[in-house]
């Protein structure tokens, strides 16, 4: 007797349940923005993390012009994680880490940023010099 009545309020219940998930798999997606609005949207998201890494690597500066490296190298980390594909951040953040001392984790990060600097022709340089000074500081140790 008790499995038929369990069977009864699951065949009642399914539907309302069916349901319930349908409008909280539909809620859960968010909005999709799609045409001339996504790009406009994009450029400002993209605009806007620009301007947080121009604010904090002014802030960067001031610190590196006291030789507050810890301060610089924290600013540069807070930068990379808003864009972690750029090769400039992470060669400053190499020089930062050279300053310190920090020889070894210096040339991971040149490393790093050669992998990402495309064409940069330049920028591969400065970080083949940084590596090369990492290297003989250790080398000096």
């Amino acid at each position: 007797m008790m499995d038929t009545e369990n069977n009864v309020y699951v065949s009642r219940m399914l539907p309302a349940l069916l349901l319930l998930a349908l409008v909280l798999t539909g809620c859960a997606g968010g909005s999709t923005v799609t045409g001339p609005d996504a790009a406009s949207e994009e450029m400002g998201a993209t605009q806007d993390a620009g301007r947080a890494v121009s604010t904090l690597l002014a802030k960067v500066e001031l610190q590196e012009s006291q030789a507050h490296w810890e301060r610089a190298a924290a600013l540069l980390e807070r930068a990379l994680r808003i864009e972690p594909r750029n090769a400039q951040l992470w060669h400053r953040l190499a020089k930062v880490r050279l300053q310190q001392g920090r020889y070894a984790m210096a040339e991971s990060l040149a490393q790093k940023s050669n992998a990402l600097a495309k064409d940069d022709e330049a920028l591969k340089r400065r970080n083949t010099e940084l590596i090369e000074i990492a290297r003989r500081a250790v080398g000096a140790g």
